[in-house]
């Protein structure tokens, strides 16, 4: 039962007043862990349900349907001194930018610290409680109303048990990063995870995500991204799912058959009634607009999927930077990403030398200059079928 593994006080906070008596204390902090809990099946922007935070000392919940101003915990999460730990903090920082309109710093994710400490790549939190802590934490709540006031008794343990539990986990990972000098390392990862954050709220490069864009020419690719920048305002601006205001898969077969009539776009599998009668006629002046785009001004075509040569080369390195990986215990997948093996194969393919992408950070090039120098030069032998 989660209530047999809750240890520590559980404080409610509903109130601006209880809220700042709460960040006065957390000020002498050096440690905190946070969580959040969120709805959002129907919009674009996760409601906040819930803010769970631990100090080592106490459970308190923060209830965000009350407090209007959440100003002195953004001190908190901004302040440099005090670590806050999240677990796979994507979705958080989520909730913590579009809820109350700050990121947090000095941020501590205890999933990529895990990777540091060869515990794998990706592994959950109730895996890692389990692993380092030995403690099994229940599922029962996962799936909870965190809008419905009052919250139930068991909703309040299993969102305690979290933050318990994670702070726990994280001064076990901190003191083991201290030992092997990677403190640095993670800290430099969540920076990393905040400044990717930041730079993808852009509408403008919405168009990146989608995975067939690559397909596209760059008159075709000038239309798709105009189309999805629209969608993405659309979305943020009536608070829905960007696939309840046009599905990509629409918006790419119109950027490659360049609608312009009103009446075509009722030839597009997705197009609803009333995207048409309220947009139509703005999306075909963007179509229009970016159809007459200069070729200088156009952007840049989407690198298409590796080649048999260039897999070669991008699965000879990553094997190489999977012993080294091996040998100081650390998860390969924090050494180098799929993009990022792509960038310098391609590269060296390209102009015959090889440079690391940008922000690529310089503990992992100390780690793996030496070895990509000496590998990706080597012609890849052919696979020998069994």
């Amino acid at each position: 039962m989660a209530d047999d593994l809750v240890k520590q006080p559980i404080h409610w906070i509903s109130t601006v007043e209880e809220l700042e008596e709460c960040c006065e204390r957390w000020q002498s902090k050096k440690l905190l862990a946070v969580d959040t809990e969120f709805m959002r099946s129907q919009t674009y922007y996760p409601i906040a349900g819930l803010i769970q935070v631990n100090d080592g000392e106490a459970n308190y919940l923060l209830d965000p349907t009350t407090i209007d101003d959440f100003s002195p915990f953004a001190e908190i999460l901004v302040d440099d001194d005090i670590i806050k730990a999240i677990h796979s903090c994507s979705e958080d920082l989520e909730v913590f930018y579009h809820s109350f309109g700050f990121l947090p710093q000095r941020l501590f994710d205890t999933q990529i610290a895990g990777a540091f400490v060869n515990l794998g790549y990706s592994m959950g939190f109730a895996r890692m409680v389990q692993g380092v802590l030995g403690v099994e934490l229940p599922k029962t709540e996962t799936r909870s109303d965190w809008l419905q006031r009052p919250l139930s008794v068991a909703q309040k343990h299993y969102a305690a048990l979290d933050v318990e539990y994670l702070y726990l986990l994280a001064g076990k990972l901190l003191t083991e990063l201290k030992a092997k000098e990677r403190l640095d390392w993670v800290f430099g990862e969540g920076k990393t995870i905040v400044k990717n954050f930041s730079d993808n709220l852009d509408p403008k490069l919405s168009y990146l995500r989608v995975k067939n864009a690559w397909k596209l020419n760059a008159k075709q690719l000038a239309i798709f991204q105009n189309l999805c920048e629209w969608r993405e305002l659309t979305a943020q601006k009536r608070d829905k799912p960007r696939n309840r205001i046009v599905k990509e898969n629409t918006l790419f077969a119109m950027a490659l058959k360049r609608p312009k009539h009103i009446s075509q776009l009722r030839n597009y599998e997705g197009m609803s009634d009333r995207v048409i009668r309220t947009d139509g006629e703005y999306l075909l002046r963007l179509i229009e607009r970016a159809d007459k785009i200069e070729a200088s001004d156009l952007p840049e075509l989407l690198p298409k999927p590796l080649t048999s040569a260039e897999n070669k080369r991008v699965k000879a390195l990553r094997a190489e930077v999977q012993k080294v990986a091996d040998e100081i215990g650390i998860a390969s997948e924090i050494l180098a990403r799929k993009k990022e093996y792509d960038y310098i194969v391609r590269d060296y393919l390209a102009r015959g030398e090889w440079s690391y992408p940008e922000g690529f950070p310089q503990w992992r090039q100390a780690l793996l200059t030496d070895l990509i120098n000496e590998t990706i030069k080597v012609e890849p032998a052919d696979e020998v079928d069994s």
